[in-house]
C-alpha cells in the first residue's frame, strides 16, 4: 500500500499503548523487550513516592493546561511508556569533575570526544526546527560507555521524546530500529500537531512516564529558566530526571557509537571510524542544502534569499541523484549516518516542501536515481516503519508555528496528495558499491 494513504496515519486510530509504533507490523514476541513493560500509572510521575515532602507526588514543573478543544478528524496517538527491567541500576557515583548529573551542559561549553570511537562536536551548527532557527544541542550532555560524563550506557534507563512528523526526530528513529536499540531505549512520541506552546503529548494521558502534557514541562524541569525552543528530539534520564540532549546530530551518533554494546547481531555499522570525515562532509553540505535548504525557501522573506536557496537545494539534488547512479548508497555500498540525515528530508519532499515550500523546480519522483534511492532505504528497518505522512501532513498544515506560510490553508485543509508507490520495486539491491 503506498505509504499517502497508511490506514495507520488516519486521525483518531491509536496505535498499540506500551510498544514503539514498529511493533505492531511484527510478530508476536519479536518486538517485545528482554524484560517484562512496566506501564505507570497514567497521568501520575513514577517517583512520586521519592519526591521531597510538600511536593505532593506532582512532576518537578508547574502543571500545565491541557490543549484546548478536540483535534480535527477525532483523538489523537497517544505515546508509548517505557520498557523497564525488574530492577534497576543504581545512579553512577563517578561524575565529571566541577558538575553534577543534574546540571545541563550547553552547547557554548567545549566537549572533548578522546576516543577513536566517539563523536566530533556539533554544536556550532545551526538548525532550523519547525519554524524556529536555534543552534544545535542547547542542552550537549553525552551518554558514555565508561559512564565518565555521568551518563552511562545502561538498558532501561533513558527515554526519547519524539515525533513521527518531525524529520529532524526521525533521524533518531531510525537509528534505534536499526541498530536494535529499541529494546533497550524507551520510546515517547508527541501528537504531531503543536500549538502556540509547541509539541504537546496525548490530550487524555499525556505523557505516561512523568505526567507531562507538554514537551516544555521536561526542558522546565531540567531548567526552570530555559526559555526555549522546545524541540524534538531528546533523550531524557529517568534516573536523574532531567534532559541528557536534544543535540539532533549527537544523539545518532551516540546510539551508533557509545551503545555499540547493545546493538542487535548484524547491525550495520553507521559510524564507521574509517569514513567518518565523508561521512561528515558530506552530511555538511546536505545539511546546508538540504536539510535545512527546504526551511530556508519556505521562509525566506525576500526574492532574492528565496532563489539562493532553492538554486542551492536543487543543485545539490542534482548532484545526488548523478552520484547515486553508480552506487546503491551515498557512500557505496555501506549504509551510513549519511544517508539517515538525507531521508527524512526527501520523505517529506513532494508531500509538503514541494507544494507549501515552493520547492518545486522538481519534485523528488522527478528524479530517477534518488527517488528509487529513497524507495530502497523505505524498504530497511527503521524507514519506512517511521515514515507516516499522515502525521507529517498534519503537522505542516494544521501547526499554529507555520500560520504563516503562504501555501497553507488557513482552515488546516489536508491535501489528499500525492499519490506514492513507495513500495514500487526500487532495483538496486544488486548495484555495485
Amino acid at each position: 500500500m503506498p505509504a499517502s494513504s497508511q490506514p495507520s496515519s488516519s486521525p483518531g486510530r491509536a496505535p498499540v499503548v506500551g510498544v514503539p509504533p514498529w511493533a505492531v507490523n511484527e510478530a508476536s514476541g519479536t518486538g517485545a523487550p528482554p524484560w517484562e513493560v512496566s506501564d505507570p500509572p497514567r497521568g501520575r510521575p513514577p517517583w512520586e513516592n521519592s519526591d521531597p515532602p510538600g511536593v505532593g507526588g506532582g512532576p518537578p514543573w508547574p502543571p500545565s493546561q491541557p490543549p484546548g478543544g478536540q483535534q480535527p478528524g477525532g483523538g489523537v496517538q497517544p505515546p508509548w511508556p517505557p520498557a523497564e527491567p525488574a530492577s534497576r541500576q543504581p545512579l553512577p557515583d563517578r561524575q565529571p569533575a566541577g558538575r553534577s548529573a543534574g546540571s545541563p551542559t550547553r552547547a557554548d561549553a567545549p566537549i572533548s570526544y578522546p576516543g577513536a570511537d566517539s563523536a566530533p562536536s556539533t554544536g556550532s551548527l545551526p538548525a532550523i526546527t519547525g519554524g524556529l532557527i536555534r543552534r544545535q544541542g542547547t542542552f550537549a550532555d553525552r551518554i558514555t560507555r565508561d559512564g565518565s560524563s555521568g551518563f552511562p550506557v545502561e538498558p532501561a534507563r533513558y527515554q526519547l521524546y519524539a515525533s513521527l512528523a518531525c524529520p529532524w526526530s526521525q533521524r533518531a528513529l531510525i537509528a534505534c530500529r536499526l541498530l536494535g536499540l529499541d529494546r533497550v531505549i524507551g520510546l515517547t512520541l508527541t501528537d504531531p500537531v503543536a500549538d502556540e506552546r509547541g509539541w504537546r503529548f496525548s490530550e487524555d494521558t499525556g505523557d505516561p512516564l512523568t505526567g507531562a502534557r507538554l514537551l516544555s514541562d521536561l526542558y522546565r524541569a531540567t531548567d526552570p529558566n530555559y526559555p526555549g525552543p522546545y524541540s524534538v528530539p531528546l533523550i531524557w534520564d529517568m534516573h536523574s530526571r532531567r534532559v541528557v540532549s536534544n543535540d539532533v546530530a549527537q544523539i545518532t551518533i551516540m546510539l551508533e557509537t557509545e551503545f555499540r554494546p547493545f546493538h542487535r547481531p548484524g547491525a550495520p555499522d553507521l559510524y564507521p571510524a574509517a569514513r567518518r570525515r565523508d561521512i561528515e562532509s558530506l552530511a555538511t553540505l546536505i545539511f546546508h542544502t538540504v536539510n535545512t535548504g527546504v526551511y530556508k525557501a519556505g521562509l525566506a522573506t525576500t526574492q532574492a534569499s528565496y532563489e539562493q536557496a532553492v538554486e542551492a537545494l536543487f543543485t545539490t539534488l542534482d548532484a545526488l541523484d548523478e552520484r547515486l547512479a553508480r552506487r546503491r548508497f551515498l557512500l557505496g555500498d555501506l549504509l551510513t549516518e549519511a544517508d539517515i540525515r538525507l531521508y527524512p528530508t526527501l520523505a517529506r519532499f513532494d508531500a509538503v516542501y514541494y507544494q507549501m515550500f515552493n520547492c518545486n523546480l522538481r519534485r523528488l519522483s522527478d528524479y530517477p536515481h534518488l527517488w528509487a534511492y529513497a524507495r530502497d532505504l523505505y524498504t530497511h528497518p527503521g524507514f519506512g516503519e517511521t515514515t507516516d505522512l499522515g502525521q507529517i501532513k498534519r503537522h505542516y498544515y494544521q501547526s499554529a508555528e507555520w500560520d504563516d506560510i503562504g501555501n497553507r490553508s488557513k482552515y488546516g485543509i489536508l491535501p489528499i496528495g500525492p499519490l506514492l508507490n513507495w513500495t514500487e520495486p526500487h532495483g538496486r539491491s544488486r548495484m555495485p558499491g
